[in-house]
């Protein structure tokens, strides 16, 4: 009878154990807080003082407009950490572990950052500036087979730096590019594209395409074609309205330069109308 009483009292002690076992193992892991730190500045490199490191989910930042980013920093709700970064650009917070840590995104008064996924450590913002430009094409008045400037200006008013500027011109069908000229950017004649350095704030860019007007641009009154302008830029939106060229009917100053208006063409056709007066003073 004793090995029966043994195991009987084997039984008892072991079958709690493992009892407790199980429930250990079923039990949430322990959340535990996380650290971020780095620094936040524009394209340039120049430091971002007063901005605003958040850190939440995916669903609440990744599509979150830069507005609401803003609403955000200015009133945190529950589920989201923030941080404001020093003169230098710099921050550093403590993310709770009950915080949904997905993404983190730096918005200030010139941008906001490209979300990004959040791992904790070390981590380093860009804030790209919002703030819309435009380049200003001039109106030009021309005549079929003119050669005719077409000017653009931008000022950067805004209080950053514009980084990777561009801009090109298309032409109608039997228009020409003839040349290009700007006293601050450079002219690539393989693509007909300014591109521009850094143009710093209050700064002015021109530029102008030189170009020739088809001879089929009008017939017996007046139009205005609207020209296609595209602008781009690394750092901020560029906006550039479509350059109007009006043509107008050719002058007779005119029709003596263009292709089969010159002088020797000219020539010709009055020494065939007089040909064809006499012809008919004869009949």
């Amino acid at each position: 009878m004793r090995p029966l009483l043994l195991v009987a009292l084997l039984s008892l002690v072991v079958a709690p154990a493992a009892g407790a076992g199980t429930a250990a193992a079923s039990a949430p892991a322990a959340q535990t807080d996380t650290t971020l730190s780095g620094t936040v500045s524009y394209l340039n490199g120049t430091a971002v003082a007063d901005a605003t490191v958040i850190v939440g989910s995916e669903g609440r930042l990744g599509n979150a407009t830069e507005a609401e980013l803003r609403e955000i920093a200015a009133d945190p709700p529950d589920g989201v950490v923030t941080a404001t970064t020093n003169d230098s650009g710099g921050y550093e917070l403590t993310v709770p572990g009950d915080i949904d840590a997905e993404v983190v995104v730096a918005v200030a008064d010139g941008g906001a950052s490209p979300p990004r996924n959040y791992v904790a450590g070390e981590m380093d913002l860009t804030v790209r500036t919002t703030a819309t430009l435009s380049f200003e094409p001039g109106e030009v008045t021309a005549e079929p087979g003119e050669r005719v400037y077409v000017p653009f200006s931008l000022t950067n008013t805004g209080d950053q730096p514009v980084e990777g500027l561009s801009l090109s011109l298309t032409l109608p069908e039997g228009w020409n590019h003839v040349s290009a000229n700007s006293e601050t950017g450079t002219y690539h004649q393989s693509n007909r594209t300014f591109t521009w350095g850094t143009v710093e704030p209050g700064e002015t860019v021109e530029a102008e395409f030189r170009i020739f007007v088809g001879l089929n641009a009008i017939d017996d009154s007046a139009e205005t074609y609207e020209l296609a302008s595209f602008a781009d830029s690394r750092t901020h939106p560029i906006r550039v309205p479509a350059a109007a060229v009006t043509v107008r009917y050719p002058t007779e100053a005119t029709q003596a330069e263009i292709p089969g208006f010159g002088p020797t063409a000219a020539i010709a056709a009055i020494a065939a109308l007089a040909g064809a007066a006499a012809l008919a003073r004869r009949g």
